[in-house]
């Protein structure tokens, strides 16, 4: 193969010695320039590793110090569960998270309630959408007279539960499917037998 007649003007990365190369890509000036970046390279990727591993283990200390405790402080309970403090606060206040609070300072919350938490909320996989196309539809006027309600109601109802509508000649049809599932959730208990006027 050829010689490139090439000749570029570079400054080595390691010894900063000007020198000719006859490639763009050359970094240094000499094989031993080169072997010695080489080794720094792999002595600072060895040194980041080992910085990575003190860091998980320092990261791991604290949960190995109040894994075994019945009672912990919302600091402890938000380092336990890895959230930030507002986000226990926010458990407990919208009760999820059973905490006590001894006095204006102290507040603890057991481990067994955390365990207990986690219980009662698995994680639940999300349904797909339906995925079959809507071919019934109510106008607004059928479900006004079917079902005794006021034009904004129905928008206000619509919006809320997010049933699905369409648009045909200026005039609104509404998926017969979900606003039936909804009357229904609403209907009265038909064991009941015996009403009071108000």
């Amino acid at each position: 193969m050829a010689k490139s007649n090439i000749r570029i003007k570079k400054i080595c990365e390691w010894c900063g010695q000007e020198f000719v190369a006859q490639k763009v890509t050359t970094k240094y000036c000499s094989h031993r320039c080169a072997n010695l970046a080489y080794k720094q390279a792999i002595r600072a990727k060895r040194i980041q590793q080992e910085e990575q591993r003190i860091q998980i283990v320092k990261s791991e200390k604290p949960l190995i110090d109040i894994k075994d405790k019945e009672y912990l402080s919302i600091a402890q309970a938000a380092t336990l569960l890895g959230l930030s403090l507002q986000a226990v606060y926010k458990m407990i206040y919208t009760g999820h998270l059973v905490a006590y609070k001894l006095s204006s300072r102290l507040s603890f919350v057991r481990q067994s309630d955390i365990e207990e938490m986690l219980k009662r909320n698995p994680y639940k996989k999300r349904q797909p959408k339906d995925t079959l196309p809507i071919t019934d539809f109510y106008t607004t006027n059928e479900i006004k007279e079917k079902f005794g309600v006021k034009d904004s109601w129905i928008f206000h109802i619509a919006k809320e539960h997010n049933i699905p509508r369409t648009f045909n000649r200026g005039k609104t049809y509404w998926s017969k499917k979900h606003i039936d599932d909804y009357f229904a959730k609403k209907a009265p208990d038909p064991e009941i037998k015996e009403w009071y006027s108000t």
